[in-house]
C-alpha cells in the first residue's frame, strides 16, 4: 500500500505584467497528485497566501492545508489544488480595492483591483494550468478571501462568474467605520453592489466579536442578495459566528464549512443553536437572533428564514429573519424547528436599552515603545503623554470585541503565557478599561 501525503510548492518572485511586481506563490497539491498521476483538480484561489498554510511576523495562519487534508482523510472532501497568493509590502488595499465612485467617499486612490483581477486570471491561472493539472471551468473553480480579501472576492466573483463559479467572503470589509471627534460611530458603505444573480455559489459570513465589523453588514448584504435572486441554502450561505473575532485564528476555525460547500458533502442537519440577547427594550435598538445549524459533516450556517414559536405573543413577536419586536414588560420562551431539530431561548423584555453605551479605554505601554501618535484597542486611541493612550467611544449596546492592542497592521501586543490569546469586551453597560502591555511582537 502506498502512503500518500499533500505537498507545498512555493513558487518565488511570480511576475506581474498587469501589477508591475513580483511575489510568492504557495500550491498546496493534495495527497493523490504524485501518485494518480492522470488525475485533475478543482482549484480554490486565495487571497494573503502568506498566510494561507503558515504563519509569519504579521499574523497566523490559516492552515489550510491541515483542513484540506483532515477533510480529505475523513471522505467528507474531494481533493483540490490550492493556491495562496501573497501580498505585496504597502500594497494590499490597492490591490485589493476596485475603482467605484463610493471608494472616492472614504479613502484616496490608487484602486488597482481591477490590474490584480486581471493578473489573477490572466497570469496565475493560465500558470497554474500549465504547469499543473488543474479542472478548468468555474464548476471547478473557486476563490477565497477575508477582511479587503474578502471585498476583492465578492467583486472579483460578480465581476467574473464564467470564471469563478464559487466565492468564499469572509469578514468582508464593506463598511468603512470610524469614531468622531465626539466619539461616534460614523459609517461608510463602500463596496458596490451588482444587483444581478449570476451562476454563483457564495459563501459569507462575519464573527460576532468583530467589533466594527459587525454582523448586520454580512446580514444586509445576505438580504439583498435573496432580493436578487439567490436561494438562501443553495447559492447562498450565510453564517454568523458567535464569538469569533478578526484574525487567521477565527478565519481558519470556520474554513472548514466553505470548503465543505464547494467541494464537499454538507451532511444532514445535526443540531441547532439560538444565539443572541435575551433582553430585549420595548425602547431600544433592533435584536435578532442567530440560529445555528451544525450539520453531521462539521458544516455550518446561519438560518435566515425560520419558523419561530413564542409562548406568550403578547410579550413579544420574532419574524423569520429572528427579528424580535417586543410588545410588552415580561418573560417568555421561544422555539425554533428546523429539519426535526428544536431550540429554544428564554426572553426578557425590559422598558428600555440604550442604544450606544460610552466605553472608555486606556493603555499603558512599554517604555521602549517608540512615540506613536495613536494605537488600537477595539477603536483608537489616541497618546496622552508617559507612556499612555486613552480614548472614548460611544459603542453600539451588545457589540462584543476581540482583539489584541495593536500599534499598526500586523504590529501586535505578545501576550503572556497566562493562556489568554486576546482581550475582549461586549459593550453592555458604561465601562472604563485599563489594559497593560507587557511588550510586543514585533
Amino acid at each position: 500500500m502506498v502512503s500518500m501525503s499533500s505537498r507545498m510548492v512555493e513558487i518565488a518572485d511570480f511576475p506581474s505584467v498587469n501589477l508591475g511586481n513580483t511575489r510568492s506563490l504557495y500550491v498546496y497539491l493534495p495527497p493523490s497528485y504524485h501518485v494518480n498521476t492522470e488525475k485533475r483538480y478543482a482549484v480554490l484561489y486565495m487571497h494573503d497566501g502568506q498566510h494561507v498554510f503558515s504563519a509569519d511576523v504579521t499574523g497566523e495562519s490559516w492552515e489550510m492545508h491541515e483542513t484540506a487534508d483532515r477533510l480529505v482523510s475523513e471522505g467528507r472532501m474531494e481533493e483540490i489544488i490550492i493556491v495562496g497568493i501573497a501580498t505585496v509590502p504597502h500594497q494590499r488595499l490597492n490591490e485589493y480595492f476596485h475603482d467605484n465612485p463610493r471608494m472616492h467617499e472614504v479613502t484616496a486612490p490608487p484602486f488597482a483591483g481591477e490590474q490584480y483581477e486581471a493578473f489573477i486570471i490572466e497570469e496565475v491561472m493560465p500558470y497554474m494550468n500549465a504547469t499543473f493539472r488543474t479542472l478548468q471551468g468555474p464548476e471547478y473553480t473557486a476563490m477565497m478571501g477575508s477582511s479587503a480579501g474578502g471585498i476583492v472576492t465578492y467583486n472579483i466573483g460578480f465581476r467574473r462568474p464564467e470564471i469563478f463559479g464559487s466565492i468564499a467572503v469572509m469578514s468582508p470589509f464593506f463598511v468603512k467605520t470610524e469614531f468622531d471627534t465626539e466619539g461616534q460611530l460614523q459609517e461608510y458603505p463602500f463596496y458596490q453592489r451588482y444587483g444581478t444573480h449570476p451562476n454563483l455559489r457564495i459563501w459569507l459570513d462575519m464573527g460576532g466579536a468583530e467589533g466594527v465589523f459587525m454582523e448586520k453588514y454580512a446580514r444586509v448584504e445576505a438580504e439583498r442578495l435573496i432580493h436578487d435572486g439567490f436561494v438562501p441554502g443553495e447559492d447562498l450561505m450565510l453564517f454568523l459566528d458567535p464569538g469569533a473575532g478578526h484574525s487567521q485564528r477565527d478565519w481558519a476555525g470556520r474554513a472548514q464549512a466553505p470548503l465543505l460547500y464547494f467541494f464537499g458533502h454538507i451532511g444532514e442537519p445535526a443540531s441547532i443553536q439560538l444565539h443572541g440577547d435575551s433582553v430585549v427594550g420595548i425602547n431600544g435598538p433592533l435584536k435578532q437572533l442567530n440560529p445555528v445549524i451544525t450539520y453531521t459533516s462539521g458544516f455550518v450556517q446561519t438560518l435566515m428564514n425560520g419558523t419561530f414559536h413564542v409562548e406568550d405573543p403578547d410579550v413579544l413577536r420574532v419574524w423569520p429573519d429572528g427579528s424580535i419586536t417586543p410588545r410588552a414588560l415580561g418573560s417568555t420562551r421561544m422555539f425554533l424547528q428546523y429539519g426535526g431539530l428544536t431550540a429554544d431561548k428564554e426572553m426578557r423584555v425590559v422598558d428600555e436599552m440604550p442604544e450606544f453605551v460610552k466605553v472608555t479605554v486606556q493603555v499603558k505601554v512599554p517604555p521602549s515603545t517608540p512615540p506613536y501618535p495613536s494605537i488600537y484597542a477595539g477603536f483608537e486611541l489616541p497618546y496622552c503623554g508617559e507612556g499612555l493612550y486613552r480614548g472614548s467611544a460611544m459603542i453600539p449596546h451588545g457589540l462584543t470585541f476581540a482583539f489584541k492592542v495593536s500599534r499598526g497592521f500586523g504590529l501586535h501586543e505578545k501576550i503572556g503565557t497566562s493562556g489568554l490569546n486576546r482581550r475582549s469586551f461586549t459593550a453592555s453597560s458604561e465601562m472604563d478599561l485599563f489594559y497593560e502591555v507587557e511588550d510586543w511582537d514585533v
